[in-house]
């Protein structure tokens, strides 16, 4: 299994593969799920939130926006980290995992701001 994992297919030497490609890519995986959960639970806040202070704060959207961000760690997860690429492979999968990540992100900072449009008073 580890060959399959670590074999670098550039002529490079292995542990030079690992420190520039694998490594890389499941740290982006931690940190994109990192990134997930923060989002989510600035959601439960805002549930908390709601619940204290009856106020309306579209905590449902706060938690459901952040999704994307998730699959484009599942997706790199596939191709890179268990797949043993550099990149994600052209064609349609790459643009599917960006587009996902930054309509995610958008979702969540739209989410956001109206959660902090509520606690502001406006």
């Amino acid at each position: 299994m580890e060959s399959i994992l670590f074999s670098a297919p550039f002529g490079i030497d292995e542990v030079t593969y690992r420190s520039l490609a694998i490594i890389p890519n499941y740290v982006l995986v931690l940190g994109a799920l990192l990134l997930w959960l923060a989002f989510i639970f600035l959601g439960i806040i805002a549930r908390r939130y709601e619940i204290v202070l009856g106020e309306k704060t579209n905590w449902q959207f706060m938690i459901i926006a952040p999704t994307g961000i998730l699959l484009f760690a599942i997706i790199q997860l596939i191709f890179c980290g268990i797949g043993g690429k550099m990149m994600l492979p052209k064609g349609g999968v790459n643009y599917l995992a960006y587009g996902l990540f930054f309509l995610s992100g958008l979702l969540s900072l739209v989410a956001n701001m109206r959660f902090h449009g509520v606690t502001r008073g406006k």
